[in-house]
């Protein structure tokens, strides 16, 4: 027999609220945790754009190719582009792989800047960091036109690198485009046998437009076969062409053109901010010759832009299953001085770096701006400037000067570190319990060398770092520099358990050319004068040795003229 119900009509009211309450606890609760968990699988990281894990695209297939128009001298916008477009504020935890559905860069044409000028070495920095610049040349006869970006599409990035994409969206840098809505635009028509554009058969026709890889080729053929190529638009041919006769043709694109109805297109030289203001934002998704970068910011406020992400960091799995894997960031100078010394070699310099660095998942980071910002003492200081402002980024930087060139990219860095580990004399535990500087002196050096270092990043280096910044006596001191402020503050006796000094050493990372042997890892060219004639040859050899030759000794001896 069940128990009957005596509680009074008040005491029942007071439990069904309480049961209630209860519910909506538990249901905030649930909502709550999923959208935690959510945010821990797709956590953004807001200083840079990028995604910490996710679904990567291994492939060279991309379902957007984003190419922006520039000539070399457009640093600010490049830099607001990347930033507004694709979320990449600095190059501290850089884009090594375009693994995800959206691969850009910035086509540069045009007449190059004049060498040994403030303006070219600017240009170098920007390549060194950001490597997203592609390079015609106007001598070879490349103009900025549809037809050329589709041609070099086709040739270069397809032909040769083997990258191939569904949809092609080009502006010019003066440009301005939602890409977010345009990317959903192209993809919403289901085909690649699309063209979008003004189709004025004005030349601004080509500062903003999208074609299908379907709708490419057929462009390029035609361009082949039977326009003038000294005419109009490309694109803006083909939509003339089928204008007439779009039913009769089976392989007619699909034509959007802006009409107010499918997108809004407006040249802003024609309107101004006030009569920018009554447009509805919604509707607009690309906007030509915003030639203030004041106007490019309002542009991407006024619309909400949403940046575009282009990679997915990742960590290559650990050799050693019990061990993490640690973070490292290989970091070089990427500051050319106003001598203009390193400018032959700089860039080159840094694609060696950058190679290794591809090929063992490690992070590649040039700095200059911490270099060109240094007043009161010696240039190089930028150095400890950037690291400090770089190792909370990883478990471990590694320090190699612009004039290092890499010989040996078999072994990781990650190998590197278990091998010193291994080989530590107290031991591997007591290598992760207290060793944070990784520095080599040559034989008969009164001092460790600072161009090449490993630095982890831990409580001991950060205040290593303080110390040796506010050592003034090094500030402009001959010849050491901030190495001779590295070396005092690395042997004093609180700091000597956790300076790793390899000496005498020449050949585990730090290799003289003097002392070269084949399999060394990387060479450092430090001569008394310019080190480029000297680094140029490293890197030939290095080309050599990557190409399965065996070279067993480098020229040195004092620096040539450049």
């Amino acid at each position: 027999m069940l128990p009957q119900n005596n509680l009074s009509p008040r005491r029942r009211q007071l439990r069904n609220r309480r049961i209630g309450l209860l519910l909506f606890v538990v249901v905030f609760l649930s909502l709550l945790y999923y959208n935690l968990k959510l945010r821990s699988e797709i956590a953004f990281n807001g200083n840079n754009g990028l995604y910490q894990s996710g679904q990567e695209n291994l492939s060279n297939h991309y379902t957007y190719l984003v190419l922006i128009a520039s000539t070399a001298t457009k640093f600010t916008r490049r830099n607001l582009i990347r930033e507004t477009y694709f979320g990449l504020k600095d190059n501290i935890e850089p884009c090594m792989a375009y693994n995800t559905d959206t691969y850009y860069k910035f086509w540069v044409y045009g007449d190059p800047i004049p060498r040994k000028t403030a303006e070219s070495r600017q240009y170098e920095a920007e390549r060194m960091e950001w490597d997203d610049i592609v390079e015609v040349s106007w001598s070879d006869g490349v103009r900025f036109e549809q037809s050329s970006i589709l041609d070099w599409a086709d040739k270069v990035l397809t032909g040769e690198q083997g990258i191939t994409y569904d949809y092609l969206i080009v502006q010019d840098v003066d440009s301005f485009v939602q890409l977010s809505k345009l990317k959903k635009e192209l993809s919403d028509t289901k085909t690649t046998n699309v063209i979008w554009g003004s189709f004025a058969g004005q030349e601004a026709d080509k500062y903003a437009f999208a074609v299908g890889s379907t709708a490419a080729k057929q462009a390029l053929g035609l361009w082949h076969t039977t326009y003038d190529r000294e005419g109009q638009n490309l694109l803006t041919e083909i939509y003339l062409h089928y204008r007439h006769d779009l039913e009769n043709s089976k392989n007619t694109p699909l034509l959007l053109r802006q009409d107010g109805t499918l997108h809004q297109f407006i040249n802003v030289a024609a309107n101004n901010v006030a009569e920018l203001n009554k447009e509805n934002a919604e509707t607009i998704i690309a906007a030509t010759h915003v030639h203030q970068d004041d106007l490019f910011i309002y542009l991407a406020q006024w619309t909400m832009l949403e940046p575009t992400l282009v990679c997915h960091q990742h960590l290559k799995q650990a050799s050693n299953p019990k061990r993490r894997q640690e973070r490292i960031g290989i970091m070089t100078s990427s500051y050319i001085y106003p001598d203009n010394c390193m400018e032959p070699s700089a860039t080159l310099s840094a694609i060696n770096k950058r190679k290794y660095a591809e090929k063992h998942q490690h992070s590649f980071v040039p700095r200059s701006m911490e270099f060109a910002q240094q007043k009161g003492r010696k240039t190089v200081w930028g150095k400890i400037d950037a690291v400090q402002n770089v190792l909370p980024h990883y478990d471990w930087i590694f320090w190699m000067d612009m004039d290092v060139v890499i010989m040996n990219t078999e072994r990781s860095l990650n190998d590197l570190l278990d091998k010193l580990r291994n080989e530590y004399s107290d031991g591997p535990d007591a290598f992760d319990q207290q060793v944070d500087f990784i520095a080599s002196r040559p034989p008969r050096d009164p001092m460790l060398n600072a161009g090449v270092f490993f630095l982890r990043n831990s409580e001991w280096s950060m205040k290593f770092l303080n110390e040796v910044q506010e050592f003034t006596a090094w500030y402009n001191k001959r010849p050491a520099y901030e190495q001779g402020a590295m070396a005092d503050v690395a042997r004093k006796d609180e700091n000597s358990k956790h300076a790793y000094i390899l000496y005498p050493d020449v050949h585990t990372f730090n290799t003289f050319p003097q002392f070269y042997s084949s399999g060394d890892f990387a060479v450092h060219y430090a001569p008394d004068g310019c080190p480029s004639a000297y680094v140029l040859q490293g890197l030939d050899a290095a080309k050599k040795i990557e190409n399965g030759e065996v070279v067993d000794t480098l020229y040195h001896g004092r620096s040539p003229k450049n």
